[in-house]
């Protein structure tokens, strides 16, 4: 992606936070300021005039006239003056848009040095972001470009200066999403959205990256209405990197809803504008999203094309994580086809996505990943068969989608972004299954409790074969597309024990409102439940200890809201907790105590005798008692002498 443009600070607000400001309509600015600078007398002006002019043709993709004045630039500075740097930035910049990654890497390095030695902050932060940016992420390192880029923030938080945090950000987050950590990507944009003015570049960027994300978990009409936010301060601005990943973005929108040809002209015009622009890194992301969009239209031949040459050009610029997903399409396209290459096209992917640490692609691809898996980790060719085996053990250690699992006023089971079907959860009593584990300590069982608890009819060898049946559909429920014989990351199954893994980013609601129930916050407890526990299966008998202990706790959260509410001055809210507290428990004295107290702050003291006079019928009737003592006692203050019952 475009760097930030080590400038100084007028000109970042110019490009970054501006709304609908046009890079290429400060060029004429900058031109007059050269001409009036060359006239004069004073080189430090020039200097800065040739630093500013370089980077809007930079930023309008004419390289070679950016390095042109990058270069007078260097000839008229001393040694260790801090405008070298901002060339070096320059130079860097260029490198890294046409492809020469390792000479991008060695300019920032350059520029970063002087500008550490001559106290240049800012030109420091634009360093370490280019670092980030223009050389690690596209070469696919991106623990490194993490570290950059949080140096980067650092310095710009020790001095206080919001604006440069604003591209590092951008890039964060893009990390985050392309590597599948979404709720880290997630807060880097909550961040980026608090520093991005409204119509800015900034806030292009940080929206396109939503719209990435949504397409992630499949709001494909969320991102649709994100990317047309986005698609005026693209055109506007002229930003290339905008531009590009907008049109990319709609590209995916429309492949991953089927259309394909509205996807491959995006794709293309996309590729073509990175063409005009000479931004390679960009060509390869553009080429990859035409390959699959001519795929998804049936041109497999095109999309082969496509995805050959963005093998080819990531190959040349050593953009690692481009080439591994290159590899990677192309060998699924082949396999696809049955073609006989496809057995070396997919090696060449495994060993790139082993070697680099990109298997969570897979995970993003499983539909793709897992029928070359299944297909080359028994091959006849050890080398292949190894390879395959090797990466799919790196595939165990990435982190499947969270799961989010209801089970307080409806039985609903999220893998991610999707539902698991009712239908799945039905069979051989895999939903069934899954809720006991949910509730069960540690979320492990023995085969004997799972037995005893859904199967106590059976025989023991009978139970034992549910048992093996009921994970084995669970298993299916929620990996649908695993084959057979892989391991789940979900569940595990060995030695005659059963245990549910939750990932990072699961929600349990069980866990959490027991959770705020302990911490005594009970508005928090009341607004996650949803109902009685498990209803779908009221009847079997080891739901019912659990029930009885939810319902227990929801009537103990009615009870402290209601406290809470009253004492902050909300009476109102406090009545209408204590009545959905006596619709469950007519004879709870507390409730009604409080109620009164409540109706008394309303004024309504009718409505206080008569929840009064309600326990007491229900108490004499069903239980042969009077309310305590201190109820008797408000009750006949509230009431006039002659009209207290005996």
């Amino acid at each position: 992606m475009k760097t930030l443009v080590g400038a100084d600070d007028a000109t970042v607000e110019d490009i970054v936070c501006e709304p609908f400001v046009s890079v290429a309509s400060s060029l004429s600015q900058a031109e007059r300021a050269v001409e009036i600078a060359r006239s004069g007398a004073q080189k430090l002006v020039l200097i800065r005039a040739l630093i500013r002019l370089a980077r809007i043709h930079y930023r309008l993709g004419r390289y070679d006239i950016a390095q042109a004045l990058a270069d007078e630039t260097l000839s008229l500075t001393d040694a260790r003056t801090p405008e070298r740097a901002d060339a070096w930035q320059v130079l860097a910049n260029c490198a890294a848009d046409m492809g020469a990654l390792s000479q991008a890497e060695a300019y920032y390095r350059v520029a970063a040095d002087l500008a550490r030695e001559t106290g240049y902050r800012r030109a420091q932060v634009a360093a370490l972001h280019g670092l980030a940016a223009g050389a690690y992420y596209p070469r696919g390192c991106f623990e490194l470009a993490l570290a950059a880029d949080a140096e980067a923030r650092r310095i710009a938080v020790e001095e206080g200066r919001t604006a440069w945090l604003i591209y590092p950000l951008i890039t964060t987050a893009l990390i985050y999403q392309v590597t599948g950590q979404s709720q880290l990507a997630h807060a880097t944009l909550d961040e980026l959205a608090a520093l991005a003015p409204a119509g800015s570049v900034a806030q292009g960027c940080q929206l396109c990256l939503c719209a990435e994300l949504a397409l992630d978990e499949g709001e494909t009409e969320v991102a649709r209405r994100l990317l047309l936010q986005v698609r005026p301060i693209a055109e506007a601005s002229g930003e290339p990197w905008l531009n590009t990943a907008m049109r990319l973005g709609m590209s995916r929108y429309h492949r991953l809803l089927g259309h394909g040809a509205e996807a491959h002209a995006w794709a293309d015009d996309a590729l073509r504008f990175m063409q005009r622009l000479g931004c390679r890194y960009d060509q390869v992301r553009a080429l990859i999203e035409r390959g699959r969009a001519a795929w998804r239209c049936g041109d497999l031949s095109g999309a082969e094309r496509d995805l050959r040459a963005a093998t080819e050009l990531s190959e040349r610029m050593e953009a690692a994580f481009e080439l591994g997903r290159s590899r990677f399409l192309l060998a699924a396209l082949l396999h696809e086809q049955g073609r006989p290459e496809a057995a070396d096209a997919w090696l060449a992917a495994a060993r790139t996505l082993s070697e680099k640490g990109y298997a969570f692609l897979l995970e993003q691809e499983r539909s793709l990943a897992f029928p070359l898996l299944s297909a080359y980790q028994t091959d006849p060719d050890a080398v292949l068969a190894r390879t395959s085996a090797l990466l799919l053990e790196r595939l165990r250690r990435v982190p499947p989608p969270p799961l989010q699992i209801a089970l307080l006023g409806g039985f609903v089971v999220r893998q991610g972004h999707r539902i698991v079907e009712e239908r799945l959860l039905h069979q051989r009593r895999a939903g069934e299954l899954l809720a006991l584990l949910a509730l069960s300590p540690g979320h492990r069982l023995t085969a004997e409790q799972v037995a005893e608890a859904l199967f106590p009819a059976r025989p023991p060898a009978a139970a034992q074969t549910s048992f093996h049946h009921a994970t084995s559909a669970l298993r299916h429920a929620l990996e649908p597309d695993l084959p057979d014989k892989f391991p789940s990351r979900y569940l595990t199954v060995e030695e005659g024990k059963v245990a549910l893994t939750l990932p990072v980013g699961s929600r349990l609601d069980v866990e959490m409102f027991e959770a705020y129930c302990r911490r005594q916050a009970w508005e928090e407890a009341l607004s996650l439940y949803g109902g009685e526990l498990l209803a779908e299966y009221r009847y079997a008998a080891w739901t019912q200890l659990p029930r009885e202990r939810i319902a227990l706790l929801y009537q103990r959260a009615l009870f402290g809201a209601a406290e809470a509410r009253l004492a902050a001055g909300r009476p109102a809210e406090a009545l209408d907790a204590c009545r959905r507290l006596l619709a469950l428990e007519p004879w709870h004295e507390g409730a009604v105590l409080l109620g009164m107290r409540a109706c008394v702050a309303l004024g309504d003291v009718a409505g206080a005798r008569r929840l009064y006079l309600q326990l007491a019928q229900t108490l004499r009737t069903e239980l042969d008692t009077a309310p305590q003592d201190e109820l008797q006692a408000y009750f006949r203050k509230l009431t006039p002498p002659a009209t207290v019952q005996p």
